[in-house]
Parts: C-alpha cells; structure tokens; sequence
C-alpha cells in the first residue's frame, strides 16, 4: 500500500465523514461543501466532466444544492 501525508488526510477525513454522517446523501452533502470550502480558501474551481449519456456530476451536484437550499 502507498503511504503518504496526503493520503492519510485523506482518509482521516473519509473516516470523519462517515462517522458524522446520517445517510449517503449526507455523506455526499458533506464532502461537496468541503471540497468547495477547500477550493475556496485555496483559490482554485472545481470543475466536473459530463459524459455523454448520462445527466452529468455537474448536473447532479446543481440538483443536490438546490435541494439543500430548499431544505
């Protein structure tokens, strides 16, 4: 197994993740608004590939936030 710093940030925040999460969708929730919180801070976009055929993660993450918006 590979062993860096990054990724065992990487996996403390997994861990945390789960552990504080309800559901899937929460999880998913979550690991969204930290990556855009970490982007932000470190002054970088996020930007996601739509394949053909499909609704595209662009797409989906519009949908997920207009629905946390609602909420």
């Amino acid at each position: 197994m590979i062993h860096s710093e990054i990724l065992e940030e990487k996996y403390r925040v997994q861990a945390k993740l789960a552990a504080e999460s309800t559901s899937i969708r929460d999880y998913m929730d979550r690991s969204q608004r930290g990556a855009e919180e970490f982007a932000k801070k470190y002054g970088f976009e996020l930007k996601y590939a739509d394949l053909p055929g499909t609704p595209g993660v662009g797409a989906r993450i519009d949908a997920l936030n207009s629905k946390t918006e609602d909420q």
